[in-house]
């Protein structure tokens, strides 16, 4: 059944770059996709009514005339839809929720069309906020803004809580997508939806160097013969920034980020410890996982003593990789996974903690 689908992100965001990647590998397997992206719509209906419309001045425009344009746009989609539908696998509808303009929040949807049009799902997408200021400061439209690092995550909140406010009141499902994720995330969550979804916690601020991020990632890779994965190191690393960048401003968005938006579109959280170290961050993501009625599954070395916090938030504890993997290996490929209590086995390792 072909799925409709609304997206939206800030400007700077790579999606549209991201999407069409995704139509690539759609392609590639047998798939068809349809992406209406409603800017450059508006823009090329202008020019045919004699509107005066550029992406360097479009924000500038009256509301009233831009509200007119956009209605023309909306109403020209809608009635192709029904054919549309028949013809493809997925239809993506590319709108933004808010442009910061000039230090104000513009609305750039109509409550009408976000509602007529029904969609099966809500997504998204977010990218890295240093990239996004890289792109928006070499953009005619946005370099004079001079937008900063907060004022852009400001921005993305309020587009991911916006749309997140459709998804629920039209009690349909919602994902964020981070930009500099693999096509296949995306392409997964449209055709393989029986698929459980996991966020992967870990203790990035202690495995920052290559050779430790190539262990996740080998450790990620095997999860995704099981999962599809949400990865935070796909959205931002902070601990990578410079330090006059981790202001008090940005780092509440980065908690709220992992905790509030990315945990919450998951069925479980699997939380991976190469080494044995402090994490409260980590500690925190099982909390929240644990709090939420979700699972919460701790990958922890063998042979070292784990903080009763750790193993409190965890509905499992496995003893390294091996042995996570031949648990899934036995339950057949993570179908039907089920939601067990900690057991005296799998919990404890061999040291106890002093």
């Amino acid at each position: 059944m072909s799925k409709l689908i609304i997206t939206t992100a800030i400007s700077g965001s790579r999606r549209k770059e991201y999407l069409e990647k995704l139509e690539e590998r759609a392609k590639a397997n047998g798939k068809k996709i349809k992406i209406y992206n409603v800017g450059q719509l508006m823009l090329d209906h202008s020019k045919d009514i004699g509107v005066n419309f550029t992406a360097e001045n479009v924000l500038n425009a009256p509301p009233s005339v831009i509200n007119a344009v956009r209605s023309a746009v909306f109403e020209r989609i809608a009635g192709e839809l029904p054919k549309v539908m028949k013809t493809y696998d997925a239809v993506f509808i590319n709108i933004h929720a808010f442009f910061y303009w000039k230090n104000v929040f513009l609305r750039a949807w109509d409550n009408y069309y976000v509602s007529q049009l029904n969609p099966d799902l809500f997504l998204a997408f977010v990218d890295d906020v240093i990239s996004i200021y890289d792109h928006l400061k070499v953009r005619k439209q946005w370099k004079k803004e001079n937008l900063t690092f907060n004022e852009i995550l400001m921005w993305r909140n309020v587009d991911v809580e916006m749309t997140a406010s459709w998804a629920e009141m039209n009690r349909k499902q919602f994902y964020i997508i981070p930009s500099q994720s693999n096509v296949k995330l995306l392409y997964r969550l449209l055709f393989e939806p029986q698929t459980e979804k996991i966020y992967t916690a870990m203790p990035l601020t202690h495995f920052q160097n290559p050779k430790d991020q190539a262990t996740v990632d080998k450790f990620i890779k095997r999860l995704e013969k099981y999962f599809i994965i949400f990865d935070p190191r796909e959205i931002e690393l902070v601990e990578q920034w410079k330090p006059s960048m981790m202001t008090e401003d940005v780092l509440n968005q980065i908690v709220n980020r992992d905790l509030y938006w990315l945990i919450k579109q998951v069925d479980r959280v699997i939380a991976y410890f190469p080494r044995a170290v402090s994490s409260p961050g980590t500690i925190n993501e099982l909390r929240e996982a644990h709090e939420t009625s979700k699972e919460a599954w701790l990958v922890y070395p063998k042979g070292v003593s784990m903080s009763p916090f750790l193993t409190y938030y965890s509905n499992m504890v496995f003893r390294g990789p091996e042995e996570l993997f031949k648990f899934l290996g036995e339950k057949g490929k993570g179908k039907n996974l089920p939601k067990s209590k900690k057991s005296a086995k799998n919990n404890r390792g061999s040291k106890k903690r002093k």
